[in-house]
């Protein structure tokens, strides 16, 4: 698997980041543990858990982790009782926070902080001086930020002891609002994009265009989160998907991460709950012809 720089940092990941969002949950200990030696196996470098106070968290204490992977684990935000989230992005609880999370990883160091909420009622300073401190005493690598505009992520790069590396953004042929913003401040700035639902929640595999399948994310726990990109608009984006993967010879699912293969996000970020479908995504090495990629393009404009 290929290794992309974030930016002109010195934080390398794999162009796939293994998701664990359903570990605990849908995905128990030994499929897990599958999951982590064979994306491992493949040249994957990079694990990333949810709050940590999440069931994968606890789950993932407990697994056998290849020392060539790394973790990006989100702290700054607590669902407590899952009644809704709760900001915790002061100096007090983040470092609190990742204390309580290396000790259930029964680790020492964590290679990527992501920074998972930006709270406005926390004067950043407070954020930075807590992260500061957690990269001097070694307890964290870098710094990736998540649900941060542009202007949000910019003020964060200007506390210098603060070792950012870029920033996680939902961003697929669903979603490409990270464009317009995002990435023109990070390339500015030589950082790098993580991109989060790389296959548009699921719903790029072309799926749900029949029918609503048993077992599916949308069909349970998840339905209001993958709801939001069943809408006629997305439709017709995943119809043109479908469309470009047959006359390729080939399946959506290759259709969508080679898209974001050949964007400027260094990595993507999907969360398998089998085998069956890692395998089919560590399969995936399609490269676009530029006039597919122009027509795909011009189907999934946002501002069309």
């Amino acid at each position: 698997m290929r290794q992309n720089q974030m930016g002109r940092t010195g934080l390398h990941v794999s162009e796939l980041a293994l998701g664990t969002f359903e570990w605990g949950r849908r995905v128990d200990a030994a499929t897990a543990q599958e999951l982590l030696d064979a994306y491992a196996s493949a040249g994957g470098t990079l694990v990333e858990l949810p709050a940590f106070d999440a069931p994968a968290v606890h789950l993932l204490g407990e697994l056998r982790r290849p020392s060539r992977v790394a973790l990006a684990a989100r702290v700054g935000v607590s669902s407590p009782g899952g009644t809704g989230r709760r900001y915790r992005t002061g100096r007090v609880d983040l470092l609190a926070d990742v204390r309580t999370l290396l000790s259930g990883l029964g680790g020492e160091h964590l290679e990527v902080l992501v920074l998972d909420a930006f709270d406005p009622s926390v004067p950043l300073e407070e954020t930075a001086s807590a992260l500061t401190v957690l990269a001097q005493r070694g307890d964290v690598g870098y710094v990736v930020a998540s649900h941060h505009t542009a202007w949000q992520l910019a003020l964060l790069s200007g506390f210098s002891g603060v070792p950012l590396a870029g920033a996680v953004a939902e961003y697929s042929l669903l979603r490409r609002d990270a464009e317009a913003d995002l990435q023109p401040a990070l390339d500015h700035m030589g950082l790098g994009l993580i991109a989060g639902a790389g296959l548009g929640r699921g719903v790029l595999t072309g799926q749900y265009l029949k029918r609503m399948p048993r077992g599916s994310r949308a069909g349970g726990d998840f339905s209001a989160y993958v709801g939001e990109l069943l809408d006629e608009d997305s439709t017709g984006i995943v119809q043109g998907a479908v469309k470009a993967a047959t006359a390729l010879g080939v399946s959506p699912v290759d259709i969508a991460l080679a898209w974001n293969r050949q964007s400027a996000a260094a990595s993507t970020l999907v969360s398998p709950r089998t085998r069956a479908h890692l395998d089919e995504l560590l399969a995936s090495h399609l490269t676009l012809a530029p006039e597919i990629r122009d027509v795909l393009e011009q189907i999934s404009d946002p501002l069309r």
